[in-house]
């Protein structure tokens, strides 16, 4: 019933959301619903691909293809000349006004409004004279005062690497604030979750985004501003895995396969609990053994509830002995932050397969 009920969440992801011209890696634990706070994909809207746009080859692992802007082949340069006549960035002034307009569209902003929101971004060469990819965009009223924030995520650079692209958070009337992090993607999908995680009347914003695969495949990337005297600050996620540290935090699970079939329990030292549940098994037991855990770090925002006051529910994507290929369930944690803008977990579950 689980895996249903996965499998539906990514279906309404699939038809909202359009997935942006790049080659992706998606995660083997599926897509958000259209409940949660998400941003709209830009190229959701986009009827025409680019003209250097051409297809790649099909990987054979859980690679999903998409087209990849590519420039157009020329005679083969030396070193020499390539140094002395260096590519020129492209001019992304028409896809970005188009791609601006049909989501603002989407959002219901009407024309003038919108014209607004673009001569702004322009004026604040948010687009680095054009130079720099429009990929997301949101507008939504982040901190709950009655007046839409808008959100723009571009891509500065050709490649598909971390730490070339920017977010830009336009709150309020506030001067926009640009989120730059040389370990988090900036060319694909974003989703949003706000509240007042910490309990002190200012809203917090936290924020993931898909990456290329190059910490596993369908990588994501979490992070959690905080929106105070406008101005925004960076809090940080609890986690005890030294192997993602603070770019993919997340909590060390161990899972071990029980003796009974379909049964397995999930340990979780930072809580120190272990929690038994139901799996399907892809090796038959005989006998108990741990076999597998968590990968790839928190992903999955989402807005919850401890003790009546906002939290932030994660997950963890769990595996079995055969594998990370072979799903058994989410971890799901739900956090809170205090004070000094240090999170802590204060209930976790498992949601199994």
């Amino acid at each position: 019933m689980k895996r249903k009920i996965l499998n539906k969440r990514c279906i309404h992801k699939i038809q909202r959301f359009l997935g942006i011209s790049y080659v992706m890696f998606l995660s083997a634990c599926g897509e958000k619903s259209v409940d949660h706070d998400v941003t709209a994909d830009v190229n959701m809207v986009e009827k025409e691909q680019i003209s250097q746009e051409s297809e790649q080859e099909n990987n054979t692992n859980e690679l999903v293809q998409t087209e990849c802007l590519k420039e157009p082949e020329g005679p083969e340069r030396t070193q020499d000349e390539s140094e002395e006549k260096p590519q020129e960035k492209k001019d992304y002034t028409a896809l970005n006004e188009e791609r601006f307009y049909e989501v603002a569209e989407y959002f219901e902003v009407d024309q003038a409004e919108a014209a607004e929101y673009y001569q702004k971004l322009c004026k604040d060469n948010v687009f680095q004279n054009h130079t720099a990819l429009l990929t997301v965009m949101d507008i939504e009223d982040l901190d709950q005062n009655g007046q839409p924030d808008l959100v723009v995520m571009v891509q500065e650079a050709e490649y598909n690497y971390y730490g070339e692209g920017c977010i830009y958070f336009y709150m309020n009337e506030d001067e926009p604030y640009c989120f730059r992090d040389e370990e988090y993607p900036f060319f694909w999908r974003l989703y949003l979750v706000s509240g007042d995680f910490d309990f002190d009347g200012y809203t917090e914003i936290a924020f993931e985004s898909q990456g290329t695969g190059v910490n596993a495949a369908g990588d994501w990337h979490t992070r959690i501003l905080k929106y105070r005297n406008h101005t925004m600050e960076p809090m940080y996620f609890p986690f005890d895995d030294e192997k993602y540290g603070d770019d993919m935090p997340g909590i060390h699970i161990v899972i071990t396969q029980e003796a009974q079939v379909n049964t397995y329990s999930a340990y979780c030292a930072y809580m120190d609990e272990t929690i038994v549940f139901e799996a399907e098994n892809a090796i038959e037991p005989d006998g108990r053994h741990e076999c597998g855990g968590n990968s790839r770090g928190y992903f999955d925002l989402w807005k919850g509830e401890y003790e009546g006051k906002d939290a932030l529910e994660v997950s963890e994507y769990l595996y079995g002995e055969g594998g990370i290929v072979h799903g058994v369930g989410l971890a799901k944690f739900l956090i809170v932050w205090d004070q000094n803008g240090e999170g802590r977990i204060v209930k976790w579950w498992i949601e199994p397969w």
